[in-house]
């Protein structure tokens, strides 16, 4: 199949022009990946990892919120001499496994 716009030849099941990237007439664009429904992640387990392990931030590693775990982990080995910033942490887990259901990608934990 040729381009109409460049007249650069292309496969037959190019969407787009190798040449100059218009879009080819007659050709079917790839389907997307289909995205699955629900995480493979269970939110009994963020729970436990939660309410044993929460300080530390392992539930959010679990979940793939990284940045989250990260920032707790810190917090908690950083300033877990002082009182303050330990109540901090805690409320943070407690308000997180309240209202997180959703992994790292979007997807609803199971």
């Amino acid at each position: 199949m040729f381009c109409p716009k460049c007249g650069t030849q292309n496969h037959d099941n190019n969407f787009r022009c190798t040449g100059c990237g218009h879009v080819l007439q007659g050709a079917a664009p790839a389907p997307a990946p289909a995205r699955p429904a629900r995480s493979d992640k269970s939110r009994v387990a963020y729970i436990l990892l939660g309410l044993f392990l929460g300080m530390l931030g392992i539930h959010n590693f679990y979940a793939g919120h990284s940045g989250r775990g990260i920032a707790q982990l810190l917090l908690t080995l950083l300033t877990g001499w002082l009182l303050i910033p330990l109540v901090v942490v805690a409320l943070w887990v407690l308000i997180e496994l309240v209202a997180t259901d959703t992994d790292g990608m979007g997807l609803p934990m199971s």
